[in-house]
């Protein structure tokens, strides 16, 4: 590869990262703000909940499934290894969810040695 194909990898890399930092301060922001548990029916925005582990749950919007996936980002790169041990077809979804902090590094330490 050469080093601009190595640059837009670091730059999507870096895109993908704060994009899940800012998922998890907007998880920080829900826990903190809205009461935790299950909520009635005709609720209308996102809480967290305990199935065993700590989830997101949106409701009551247009996109609220999709809002609630992507607050779940965040956790799915925790979870996810612990999983593959019950269903080793997973590790493929944890390589996913990797790749762009995994390519972070090697993006970095190949422009590093380019340029030096």
């Amino acid at each position: 590869m050469n080093l601009r194909h190595w640059k837009l990898l670091r730059n999507l890399s870096i895109f993908y990262i704060l994009l899940v930092i800012g998922l998890f301060i907007a998880n920080m922001i829900i826990f903190n703000v809205v009461e935790y548990g299950a909520k009635p029916i005709d609720f209308v925005g996102c809480y967290a909940y305990d199935a065993m582990l700590v989830g997101f749950k949106c409701s009551g919007f247009l996109g609220s499934e999709i809002f609630g996936f992507a607050l779940n980002l965040p956790l799915y790169h925790l979870y996810m290894p612990l999983f593959v041990l019950f269903n080793p077809l997973l590790i493929f979804v944890v390589l996913a969810l990797w790749f762009f902090p995994v390519m972070l590094l090697v993006s970095i330490a190949k422009l590093r040695r380019q340029n030096a």
